[in-house]
């Protein structure tokens, strides 16, 4: 396997990830309403932070803890934690700076605190349903240094102005801007017009839609995508594509409940123009997608890269153009893999794979490195320097033979998605509810890898 994890178990399920822009630190909101950040060893942080080992309350009661010095397999160890919502922590997110971490739950509570001490300094409720019922979040966007964005249960979108001095009240918002939940939330890049250097416009899912949306325009749709008849579970912006008819260096990738992603052209909202076969053949739904740094490389080959989570445990890295799965990162297992042993015996002893725990979020860290968390489990993903250094060899091989094959796998996908696998559509909102147990059962031998839990 070229990519090998570090892993971090976390006492309840993942439901939301956040890494710092610049920084080594990263953000787990849990199933249980805790909010765990960890920070590693990292050669670019130059700016004397040291941990702080200290507990203590914050403003709003919570209780902080400080650094455990406990560490996990690649000196990961615990910044600080908190119980930080009742009911479970959904939604996690850095602002531009990385200086303030907001969160929200199914407490309808929104809080902002200081990403170095957990402190919180603002909260306010999300506003209720016309009929007077609690809205509770699903997504957080920090748009710019001045907006922030959270989707809620029932389709709506609220803004708010992170200048003032208390989360008083959403500035504006668009209500029922989908028929179901929000499911993600994407800025688009400013445009070369903008004299403030920062987003306005951004993309939003939710139900079996895509919407266009701009803050000056508070309440509007600027235009809403034509029934996709296959629900969107997340979206990314991709930029530095080969364009096409003066078209096409700028898209919007969704993942979907049939398996497959959707590539959308920036400026042409009405319906995608692409398929992407990731998961369809397990008919597993794509919950997560985060874009991969413009230096990435699979097998030494250059271009555009997106990471994929499933349902069925899998981040599967996608090169942009040929459109096919490129390599396959193991988050967990299915049990069908368990059964049929496909693991090899001395790297199994060196797994805490849970079993079928879907990936429910995906990130970069400052380093550069995938991040997936799923079931009670985060994995930090790295190269394999000696897969790495055999597939350079491999290389030279093909070049002194003459030939240079395209590993780049399956292409684009065409068909649509059936009738059973759109009753797969829930699944995603399900497993979004309320608190519960975390579903994980590890290999339990964790030979091979010294350090890991």
């Amino acid at each position: 396997m070229p990519y090998d994890s570090h892993s971090i178990t976390l006492p309840s399920d993942v439901f939301s990830l956040a890494l710092h822009p610049s920084r080594p630190l990263l953000a787990a909101g849990l199933s249980s309403g805790h909010l765990h950040t960890y920070t590693w060893p990292y050669s670019g942080d130059s700016d004397g932070h040291e941990d702080d080992d200290d507990d203590e309350d914050d403003e709003d009661g919570d209780h902080v803890e400080g650094n455990t010095k406990k560490e996990e397999d690649g000196g990961f160890k615990i910044a600080w934690k908190t119980m930080r919502h009742k009911g479970s922590c959904r939604c996690v997110a850095f602002s531009a700076d990385g200086d303030v971490i907001y969160s929200s739950g199914t407490d309808s509570l929104f809080k902002a605190a200081s990403s170095e001490t957990g402190r919180v300094f603002a909260k306010t409720y999300i506003p209720g349903t016309s009929s007077g019922r609690l809205d509770s979040p699903t997504t957080i966007l920090s748009l710019s240094a001045h907006h922030l964005l959270i989707g809620a249960d029932s389709g709506t979108i609220h803004l708010f102005d992170t200048r003032t001095p208390t989360l008083s009240k959403p500035s504006s918002s668009w209500k029922a801007a989908h028929d179901d939940y929000v499911s993600s939330l994407t800025a688009l890049p400013p445009s070369a017009a903008t004299t403030t250097g920062f987003s306005r416009q951004f993309i939003s899912t939710g139900d079996t839609t895509l919407a266009h949306l701009d803050v000056r325009k508070p309440g509007a749709l600027l235009f809403k995508s034509e029934d996709q008849e296959d629900e969107l579970l997340c979206s990314a912006f991709i930029s530095g594509l080969p364009q096409k008819g003066g078209r096409g260096g700028e898209k919007i990738i969704t993942g979907n409940t049939s398996g497959v992603a959707t590539l959308w052209n920036k400026g042409e909202w009405a319906d995608h123009e692409n398929r992407i076969n990731v998961s369809k053949s397990s008919g597993d739904s794509v919950d997560a997608v985060v874009v991969l740094p413009e230096d990435f490389t699979v097998g030494g080959k250059w271009g555009r890269y997106v990471a994929m989570g499933s349902g069925d445990g899998k981040v599967r890295i996608v090169k942009m153009g040929s459109n096919g799965v490129v390599a396959t990162l193991a988050h967990s297992l299915t049990a069908e893999e368990v059964k049929l042993k496909t693991i090899d015996d001395d790297e199994k002893g060196g797994y805490d794979r849970a079993i079928e725990e879907g990936v429910a979020a995906l990130g970069i860290d400052c380093e550069g490195r995938v991040v997936s968390g799923g079931g009670n489990v985060v994995r930090v993903w790295y190269w394999d320097n000696a897969v790495k250094e055999a597939d350079e060899g491999n290389k030279k091989k093909r070049r002194n033979d003459g030939s240079d094959s395209d590993e780049d796998g399956n292409g684009s996908e065409e068909d649509d998605s059936s009738e059973d696998e759109r009753e797969k559509r829930r699944k995603k909102k399900k497993k979004k509810g309320g608190k519960g147990k975390a579903r994980s059962v590890a290999v339990k031998a964790v030979a091979s890898f010294k350090g890991l839990d």
